[in-house]
């Protein structure tokens, strides 16, 4: 590096600057220290860094991958923040077990990681001691009605799913179902939020409560669609906890006749896929998971250049998107 910052006539800490934190130089002078590095043919050496920061230049992404609808949009947040810096990433799928989740943390620890985020381990008190003794800095995905044991970024799920609801009761739809499921922090927070809309409009039926598990999310909001015909034909809505169960409801009620949204009104969760669709065949709440993860690693970047640390988790907007399931 000291070769480049000669040549380029910079100091090595702008050097430095230019790869890990690009926006904080100038692209004249970005593109001057990036011909050098071209010319001369410089790689950074990721050993001899971690010796002198005492850590690899990794940073490890932990997240139930398979089970969480979009969390893809969130690692390519993740990546992009991190495309311009040296920091590399390795992410693991801990499912949603808390020993495949203290196992991981353990073996990334032992290299020295740059820093390390998280997208469930407010799930497994038993990991809470392991994460806090880390000695990096730790940033965690997650609603953010709960403290986060380093940083935090994420949104209010209670808040998100109230507002769902009561958009549908906007639209004259009175006697909503739920399909969710799970016992993690973020299915409860949007129960709560389905049951506090209800609730205040006197209109919540416990009966009107599904839990999703088993097959895929398509086939169970199918099957929750047959069996509503069967047994509660009265349901008039459904807000679902993802997009692809709330899909499910909708080519189950195309199956057995029912007209959307004039029969039923369907919503869902996470709004990803339909965020830029100028006429969206689903009304969903849209969360930011893209933004999200690239504000994760925005976070163990600040601190690694800057020791800065948010004192409470930052909390980032949701928005309902209206779609034509909805629109009567």
């Amino acid at each position: 590096m000291s070769d480049v910052a000669r040549i380029a006539g910079v100091s090595p800490i702008t050097v430095s600057r230019a790869l890990r934190e690009p926006h904080k130089v100038s692209d004249k002078l970005r593109e001057q220290i990036l011909e050098v590095i071209e010319d001369i043919g410089y790689v950074p050496n990721f050993a001899a860094r971690a010796l002198a920061s005492r850590h690899s230049g990794t940073v490890a992404v932990l997240a139930p991958i398979l089970e969480m609808s979009g969390f893809f949009h969130a690692a390519h947040g993740i990546e992009d923040r991190f495309h311009s810096s040296d920091v590399t990433t390795q992410f693991a799928n801990i499912g949603l077990d808390a020993a495949e989740e203290a196992k991981l943390i353990n073996l990334f620890v032992a290299q020295n990681p740059a820093g390390i985020i998280l997208e469930s381990v407010a799930e497994f008190p038993v990991n809470k001691p392991l994460i806090t003794e880390l000695g990096c800095p730790v940033v965690q995905m997650m609603d953010t009605s709960i403290t986060p044991l380093d940083m935090g970024v994420g949104i209010r799920n209670r808040a998100a799913a109230k507002a769902a609801v009561e958009h549908l009761l906007s639209k004259g739809y009175r006697r909503i179902a739920l399909l969710g499921g799970g016992k993690d922090i973020r299915s409860r927070r949007r129960f709560e939020g389905y049951q506090d809309a209800l609730a205040e409009a006197g209109l919540y039926d416990p009966n009107y409560v599904f839990e999703a598990s088993g097959s895929s999310p398509l086939e169970q909001g199918m099957k929750l669609v047959f069996d509503l015909g069967k047994r509660l034909p009265q349901i008039d809505a459904v807000f679902c906890h993802n997009d692809r169960l709330a899909l499910g409801v909708y080519f189950g009620a195309q199956q057995i006749g029912l007209k959307v949204p004039e029969d039923l009104g369907i919503c869902g969760y996470n709004g990803v896929d339909f965020a830029d669709v100028e006429e969206s065949p689903l009304t969903s709440v849209y969360v930011p998971l893209y933004d999200m993860g690239y504000k994760a690693a925005e976070m163990i970047m600040r601190y690694l250049s800057e020791g800065e640390r948010p004192k409470k988790a930052v909390e980032l907007p949701f928005e309902i998107i209206e779609g034509a399931s909805t629109r009567r």
